[in-house]
């Protein structure tokens, strides 16, 4: 069996993982406890993209070798691939607790915690740990960098970057952050082109199939474009804002969004064909075929053809279009409660994969901003609120207005927002559409905020209508909220 066993090592190390995994099949068949053999298949199957597989042979790998923290590292592995994380952190804690120097262990549940589970503060202890055990450490590097990113140190980021990329040029990691530390300071034409690298990187970007050319800024001889979808509906919003440049160039333009987003993207470009991205690859592929169009580009690499300076952000009155009839509708609605500002709010908001849990907030942590005078206003949140809003109704005289068919219909949710007159809200894709229809908004952000909100300023160049009110510590709420409640109460005097 050792020839076997070795013979499998050969495959694996030559990139033959198919044959690898028939040597360890035939170890463990003969020795079913052999915890290598059962390590060393889950390798190969991981390296195939079969999770499911890898994932049992880990388990029995740890089974028949519990202090073993080299498998319980690669189940976690196992685990993200299937989208586990919580298997994959505590698969990586067993790993630190049999071995706390595991550099690679530690660097990877920093990264996890940070980007995947929002857990930065926990996940960049993590990366620092990492950096004190090895490092020199690429992979290490490149995770602290994109730490630094978050934490507004971008300099150092992009330093770290640099560096990175002279010896690792095809580290689509580290080109990535250095796309994202350029663009959080707000040098566009730096940061596009590295930006492409999100393509080939970790995150929420999922490869399309298209059998089309991709269009890269050239003229397009047949003025046809097919735009698809990627990312969160707030990248799709604000990635969108490039469009209305961009339609007027072509003879046919076909854009993806994601489902909500069609009836309100058919409204503002009516000069493109809107297709929903539940139809699938093949189904567009069909359409691009019968309309003749033979390039086509994702929404978000639109921002390296029409803002590559800070000058080429347009000072819009908004590019989206609410139905009218339904924003006649809820200005009605609105002046049933009185006099005074209408204003809409959410303090909840992303999924753990986008670090909602530190851009959220409780409702009673509002309490300075929704007790001021002269003001009305109408919760924006999405999700199971209602516990929320019964315990506040019970502890508070404050009314808080909710509408779910406002906030179920995101075409409906559009139209309310285009009828209030400010809208408050944390890290969330209400901030695109609050901006994207020109409206006024005022943004609570966490103290590592992402890219697109910038460094350290207080306006959005994607949107003009909007004002940014940064956290100056991780957690620390009480300061922002008061610094807008005190800028509401002056407004409602005017």
């Amino acid at each position: 069996m050792r020839a076997t066993f070795d013979a499998g090592l050969t495959a694996y190390a030559a990139g033959n993982f198919a044959l690898a995994v028939e040597c360890f099949n035939q170890v463990v068949a003969e020795r079913h406890d052999d915890a290598d053999a059962h390590n060393n298949l889950g390798l190969s199957h991981l390296a195939l993209g079969d999770y499911e597989d890898a994932a049992d042979a880990f388990t029995l790998a740890v089974h028949f070798r519990p202090q073993f923290p080299a498998a319980f590292y690669n189940m976690a592995l196992a685990a993200l691939g299937l989208g586990d994380l919580g298997q994959a952190v505590s698969s990586l804690e067993r790993a630190l607790a049999l071995q706390p120097d595991f550099t690679t262990a530690h660097s990877t549940l920093g990264y996890v915690l940070s980007h995947q589970v929002g857990e930065f503060e926990a996940g960049a202890a993590h990366v620092r740990k990492a950096m004190e055990l090895d490092p020199a450490d690429p992979d290490v590097r490149c995770n602290f960098s994109a730490i630094l990113i978050q934490e507004g140190r971008a300099e150092e980021a992009l330093a770290i970057c640099r560096e990175l990329l002279a010896a690792h040029p095809a580290m689509h990691e580290a080109r990535l952050n250095q796309a994202l530390a350029n663009l959080k300071l707000g040098r566009f034409e730096a940061g596009w082109p590295d930006y492409e690298a999100r393509k080939h990187a970790r995150g929420n970007y999922l490869p399309r199939t298209l059998p089309l050319a991709e269009w890269q800024g050239e003229p397009l001889a047949s003025g046809k474009l097919l735009i698809y979808a990627e990312q969160g509906i707030g990248d799709q919003i604000m990635f969108a804002s490039c469009v209305p440049a961009l339609l007027p160039q072509l003879a046919t333009c076909v854009i993806e969004c994601a489902p909500k987003l069609v009836p309100l993207f058919r409204r503002s470009f009516p000069g493109a064909t809107i297709v929903s991205q539940q139809e699938g690859d093949a189904n567009l592929a069909r359409l691009a075929q019968a309309a003749g169009i033979d390039r086509q580009v994702a929404i978000g690499s639109l921002p390296a053809q029409f803002r590559k300076q800070r000058a080429d952000f347009p000072a819009h009155a908004g590019y989206l279009r609410a139905d009218a009839a339904r924003v006649d509708y809820w200005k009605q609605r609105l002046d049933t409660l009185g006099q005074g500002l209408k204003i809409g709010i959410a303090w909840s908001g992303g999924a753990p994969a986008t670090q909602g849990a530190s851009r959220s907030m409780q409702l009673a942590d509002w309490l300075p901003v929704l007790g001021q005078a002269g003001c009305h206003f109408v919760s924006l949140q999405h999700g199971d609120i209602a516990g929320e809003l019964a315990a506040w109704s019970r502890a508070q005289r404050i009314p808080l207005h909710h509408w779910r068919d406002a906030v179920e219909d995101y075409d409906e949710t559009a139209a309310l927002v285009t009828a209030l007159d400010l809208v408050i809200s944390v890290q969330t894709a209400l901030v695109h559409l609050a901006g994207a229809l020109g409206r006024t908004a005022w943004v609570v952000l966490r103290a590592a905020s992402e890219w697109r909100y910038l460094e350290r300023e207080d306006e959005m160049p994607w949107y003009p209508s909007v004002r940014l009110f940064r956290q100056q510590r991780a957690g620390d709420w009480a300061p922002v909220v008061a610094r807008i409640a005190q800028e509401l109460a002056q407004r409602a005097r005017h």
